[in-house]
Order: structure tokens, then sequence, then C-alpha cells
């Protein structure tokens, strides 16, 4: 066999994706530098399901491969302690996040939180490769984690004529949001519908108008946009847009019914939001893929008060995905809300067995304390408590704000 027809049938077998250098920042950015390409990181964390969708749902899809050109794909889990070294270069606060890197700078020249589709991957790629003006200074202020900066300049850009940029306005969004300016993110929001065609771009910009609109202040204003924007994203859910931001916009929508006050119709979306993702569940070829929808599943059936419809499938994930720590970590919710106490007390202890590292460790004892505090163990929620507090003090600081350590310390007071 001939050594093209043996690499060709070695990619054939191989999974469709594109190849990632996992967890190995300085080789990725020496083979970006090598190959002259832009040096794109998934900056991931185990327990986040978009972040698991992106691996075993998009990434693998052959158009993805077709990138390789132009970029060297790297991953990092934020979660392990090695990870540290390369969150304190690009800080990471919304998950996941996507970076393309100038390898010879060492610098982000765009930064994009939440999913991407192949569309959106070859737009993030244009405007990573070049841009000018007011564009190219938000994408720039974004990359270095600056997001108020990054809005004005963003806003700056649709002004002067990238109106029509929809990959500019989400970015806009995006930005808006981070930098907690609810209200002007809701407005941005409608200004930009006409311009979000592609249904996955719509269900993007839909969401963060629904959630910056719940975000902002009760008043006319956001009972206005609301109005404009409940129907819209009605509309986006029956859209083929990736099942994980449809499955984020069914999140919002119940939030907002909460929020109005109308408890049977925030029930009865939940439970319309269960089916969906027991749907998309059912579609998947393998236990990891599965386990993508579990933790909006546990939402779901919480919400909808059929918390008991979730054990199973639960404990189908943990049997197939054994040292995965999120499918009992889950299942301790599900027991807490049933109330099986032992139940959710056993669980947990096996989520924090398998969860050896990482700030979601500190997750899971809040979790274990609230389980003790429910069974009237006050005495041992506290030994869990302050066990959580001495834990987050070995965490490089990367990886914990003072906030949430100045959290721990308060709850103990």
């Amino acid at each position: 066999m001939s050594s093209l027809l043996l690499t060709l049938v070695t990619l054939t077998a191989a999974a469709p994706g594109p190849r990632f250098i996992d967890d190995d920042y300085p080789r990725a950015l020496a083979a970006a530098k090598k190959q002259k390409k832009l040096l794109f990181v998934d900056a991931w964390a185990p327990w986040c399901h978009s972040c698991v969708a992106m691996k075993e749902q998009v990434f693998t899809r052959p158009g993805f491969r077709a990138f390789e050109r132009d970029v060297v794909f790297a991953s990092i889990d934020t979660e392990k302690t090695k990870s540290a070294t390369f969150l304190e270069k690009f800080p990471i606060t919304v998950w996941p996040t996507l970076l393309f890197i100038d390898p010879e700078k060492e610098a982000v020249v765009l930064r994009w939180v939440g999913s991407a589709d192949e569309a959106q991957m070859a737009a993030l790629l244009t405007a990573a490769r070049g841009g000018e003006g007011a564009l190219r200074e938000g994408d720039d202020a974004f990359g270095a984690g600056d997001a108020s900066l990054a809005a004005e300049k963003y806003q700056a850009a649709v002004r002067a004529g990238a109106a029509s940029d929809a990959r500019a306005r989400l970015s806009m969004l995006a930005a808006l949001s981070t930098a907690r300016q609810y209200e002007v993110c809701t407005r941005a929001v409608l200004e930009a519908l006409p311009v979000l065609s592609t249904p996955q771009d719509r269900a993007v910009g839909v969401y963060y108008g629904v959630w910056c609109a719940l975000e902002s202040p009760p008043g006319q204003a956001r009972t206005a946009a609301l109005a404009t924007l409940l129907p819209e994203a009605r509309r986006a859910l029956s859209e083929p847009a990736l099942p994980d931001d449809v499955s984020g916009l069914y999140e919002v929508l119940v939030e907002e019914r909460e929020k109005a006050g109308d408890d049977a119709g925030a029930k009865a979306l939940a439970a319309e939001w269960l089916t969906f993702l027991d749907a998309e569940a059912a579609k998947a070829t393998t236990p990891a893929a599965r386990a993508v929808f579990d933790a909006h599943r546990v939402l779901a059936a919480i919400r909808s008060g059929q918390a008991q419809r979730l054990v199973a499938p639960l404990k189908q994930s943990e049997k197939a995905l054994p040292r995965d720590y999120n499918p009992p970590a889950r299942l301790a919710l599900l027991y807490r809300e049933l109330g099986q106490l032992d139940d959710a007390a056993a669980a947990i202890g096996r989520a924090l067995a398998r969860c050896t590292e990482g700030p979601r460790r500190l997750r899971l004892y809040e979790t274990k304390a609230s389980i003790q505090e429910k069974q009237g163990d006050a005495a041992a929620a506290r030994v869990t408590r302050e066990a959580a507090l001495a834990y987050a003090k070995k965490l490089p600081r990367s990886q914990l704000s003072a906030q949430r350590l100045a959290a721990l310390e308060a709850q103990l007071k």
C-alpha cells in the first residue's frame, strides 16, 4: 500500500473532525508558529454542557476538519491544575470560550464566548485574520478581556458600517452582556434581529435578548422588549440551530415565565423542554454524546415536577461513564429534590471521589453540605464547608476568584 493511500485510509478511519492538541499550550503554540497558522484554543470544562456538546457533536463534524488549513486546534481543560499557567495569561470567565491567538505576538486576536457552528467558525476565522478600525479595536479589547471597552468599540463599528455583519453584532452582544450592560444589550438585540438571518445566529441573538431583558430593571422598556423577543424565541425553538443553543432558549423562556409569576406556564414549558431534550438524547450514538443533555435534562425535569423521570437515565450515564463525576453529581441533585437524602449523600460521595482537581470540586462540596443540612446534621455540613474552604485556598489564583473565596469564608462565619 502506497504511503499516500495509507494516509488516506488512516484519515478516513479517524474521527471526521479536526485533530486537537489537548492540554499542552506550549506544544500547540510551537506548532502554530512552525506552521505559520493561527492558534485556535477551545477553553472548556467537563461540567459545562455547552463545552461537551461542542466536543461531542460539533467539532466532530467533517466540516471543521477543513479549518486545519488555517489554524492549529488546541483544547484546554480549565479544571486541570496544570492549566493554571494558561489561565494566568488568558483568564476565562465564560464557558466555553473560543480563542484565536496570534502565535508570534502570543496575543488573542479574537475571543468568542459560547458555541459556534461551521458557518460561524468561518466568520470568526475571517475576523481573526483581519479587520480594521473600531471593529478590530473591539476584537482586540475583548480578546484582552476588557468587555466594557469592547462593547464601546463594537457599538462604534456598527454605527460606522458594520451593521450588516452578524458576527460583529453577536460579538457586541457578548461584550455587552459580559460587561453587564443589560439594558443596552436588550436594545442592541432588537436592532440586530433583521441582520441575524441564519437559524444559529438568530438562536444566539434571541437568547442574549431574553436573558439581558430579564436581567434589566422591571419596567415599561423591559415589558415592551419581551413582547417582541418572546415570539421570536418561540419561533427559534423550531429552527435548525445547535440543540444545545435551542435548549438554552428553553431555559431562559422558563425563567421568564417564573419571573412573570406564571408557575403553570413555566411548568408546562419545562415539560416541553424535557421532551425536546429526551428526543435529542435518543439520537445520540455514544454514551458521551447522550450525556451532553443530562445537565439540562435535570433542570427541565426538576422544573417540570418530573425529577423521578431522570433517575434511570442518569444511572445509565454513570454506568457507561464510570470515571465522570457529573452523572453522580446530577443524581445527587435529583435525589435531594425527591427527598431521598441517603441516596443523595451516597451519590455526591461518588462524585467527590471522582472529581480530584479543579474548582468544580467546590460546587460538589456545596451540594454535599446542602444535603447534610436537609438531613438535619448542621455539624457535618460545617465540616464539609470547612473542607471546601481549605481546598479552595490550595487552588491556583487563576482558577478561583477572590470573590468566590470571600463567599466561602462568609458562609462559615
